[in-house]
């Protein structure tokens, strides 16, 4: 199967709903506060393992996984969900890198999503910066809805 293009990909997301720099809610607080059982990842980066960054903006996986799922199965490429730190130390890195500090990956063809399991913390060096954040131990499969 031919690779899409990049300029492509992020014609596909934004016909999903997802233009790059999207914001679903003007205050992070208030929108955690109103929906506290939801995924969101404000400033999420999103990684394919062929183009490496192709989007960044607001998340609510709870809500938006569908339609992330149709675009993974449109481009025919893994989707890792970020946090934006862990984009400030992608740049350099390699796809299998990233992918341990990914927080959501949605598969080709598969009718769930994963999420990540954390225990405990960890550190990842980006340049002369240190980020903290969740240790990854496993991902857990979450079924799309529909």
């Amino acid at each position: 199967m031919k690779k899409v293009e990049m300029e492509t990909i992020r014609k596909i997301f934004s016909a999903n709903g997802f233009p790059v720099g999207r914001i679903i809610s003007g205050s992070k607080s208030g929108y955690r506060f109103r929906n506290p059982e939801n995924h969101a990842i404000f400033n999420a980066n999103i990684f394919t393992p062929e183009k490496h960054l192709v989007w960044s903006g607001d998340l609510d996986v709870t809500l938006d996984n569908e339609n992330l799922q149709k675009i993974c199965d449109e481009i025919n490429e893994e989707l890792l969900v970020t946090t934006e730190s862990i984009g400030w130390y992608a740049e350099s890195k390699s796809y299998v890198e990233i992918e341990k500090y990914g927080s959501f990956k949605f598969t080709p063809k598969f009718n769930f999503y994963l999420k990540r399991i954390y225990d405990g913390l960890d550190c990842v060096k980006a340049e002369n910066m240190s980020i903290i954040t969740s240790k990854g131990i496993d991902w857990e499969e979450i079924k799309i809805s529909k």
